[in-house]
């Protein structure tokens, strides 16, 4: 039974109502103007589209309180990740935890100020990410390997956990964790811009100081550093307030989405031509692995930046495709990683990149199998965003194992 049958069936009892948005809040919102097209003067239709419809004016200006703590926020974040110039500490020691932990860290800040702080949840945020930042400074310097992954992967799962405090106690909301990624998506995009025009700015600053015969050191050394602790705060506030990129995330995705399928389809007739490449050369292992990521990315912005209309038929057969297409080649790829661990024996670097591709190739195989049940009419795109959404955990969990457990399983 449909939805919107239900909603008819039950329009007399509000708990039986209560319970079909609580089951599928996403469809019940799309199709209870329809069950009430015949009572749409009611005061319980009424009810329901003040609670489904209404959306706070959002501030386009920051007051002078926010405007105060988001400054001192980024002055705070800059002037933490100068300390190791300032120390005379060892950069790469210092600098591969503190350039993640502490600028996510700040953005995660400005955002519980932004919701009122709520306690419990500030005080878990804030406890995790200086734990995190600690597990990461104990691992030994000479552990250059291991050290180096867990830094990799760090901001991914600071990313992950700041999604959670996002959604908060919706956490298990299907429509929260696909809002999350929109948020995710548009959040690049403005980070782009801002470090775009932040770096055109510092370029011209330099190129003025040149004429002038001025020092011109101190741009880099710190209004850059500055400047880059502060762009995934600002960017994240930006994002929240005036959602600009709303509509630029999905248009991107679908200009590129043809062409990455072009891309994937010389890429398998050139792993045709010549398979031993891509068991036997690390560097094309690499450029194949960014080229999966790439293809997810474009794949995901795409399915849950469509709105509430339907992606047109030739996007989603491209991505289809796309989709399609790139979980072969991942079984190549992993086939590829498994000769190398059999070859030349397991490290920590082999064990990461395994591990990345199988989970990119389970996110991978549950879209191409949601996009053959829509095209063989046994499925929508909404079942496709529902696995998408089921499926965000897994990042979480092996990127928490590649920072928490793996530089001690490979210790030396």
């Amino acid at each position: 039974m449909s939805i919107e049958s239900k909603i008819r069936e039950a329009i007399a009892e509000p708990e039986t109502l209560e319970q079909i948005y609580r089951d599928n809040p996403k469809h019940f919102k799309k199709d209870y103007q329809e069950a009430f097209a015949d009572q749409k003067d009611s005061l319980l239709f009424r009810a329901w589209q003040a609670r489904l419809e209404y959306s706070p004016p959002k501030a386009t200006t920051l007051s002078t309180i926010d405007l105060t703590i988001m400054l001192l926020l980024c002055f705070l974040a800059g002037t933490l990740l100068k300390l190791p110039d300032w120390t005379n500490r060892d950069n790469y020691e210092l600098l591969g935890w503190m350039v993640s932990v502490i600028p996510l860290t700040a953005m995660f800040l400005y955002t519980m100020h932004m919701r009122n702080w709520p306690h419990k949840l500030a005080v878990i945020g804030l406890g995790v990410s200086v734990a995190l930042g600690l597990i990461i400074f104990l691992i030994p310097k000479g552990w250059d390997d291991t050290y180096a992954l867990a830094c990799l992967n760090l901001p991914l799962l600071l990313w992950t956990l700041y999604g959670l405090s996002r959604t908060s106690e919706d956490w298990r909301s299907t429509e929260q964790r696909i809002e999350y990624l929109r948020f995710s998506g548009e959040w690049i995009i403005h980070s782009g811009l801002l470090f775009l025009g932040g770096g055109i700015l510092l370029l011209l600053t330099s190129g003025l100081l040149d004429i002038l015969n001025l020092n011109k050191s101190w741009i880099i050394e710190d209004l850059a550093i500055y400047g880059a602790a502060s762009i995934p705060l600002v960017a994240a506030w930006a994002t929240d307030t005036y959602s600009a990129a709303r509509k630029l995330v999905p248009l991107l995705a679908r200009i590129f989405s043809p062409l990455l399928l072009v891309l994937i389809l010389c890429y398998m007739g050139a792993m045709a031509w010549n398979t031993a490449e891509l068991f036997q050369d690390r560097d094309t292992l690499l450029t194949y692995n960014i080229l999966l990521l790439c293809v997810l990315a474009t794949a995901i912005f795409t399915l849950t930046g469509r709105g509430e209309k339907e992606s047109g038929k030739l996007t989603t057969a491209i991505i289809s495709l796309m989709v399609v297409a790139t979980v072969i080649l991942d079984i190549l790829g992993i086939c590829a990683i498994g000769w190398r661990v059999f070859e030349f024996g397991l490290t920590a670097n082999r064990l990461s990149v395994l591990g990345s591709n199988l989970v990119t190739f389970g996110n991978l195989a549950a879209m191409g199998l949601g996009y053959l049940r829509y095209h063989s009419g046994k499925g929508s795109l909404d079942d496709i965003e529902t696995s998408l959404a089921r499926y965000l955990p897994f990042y979480a969990i092996w990127t928490g194992f590649s920072v928490i457990i793996l530089p001690w399983i490979f210790r030396y």
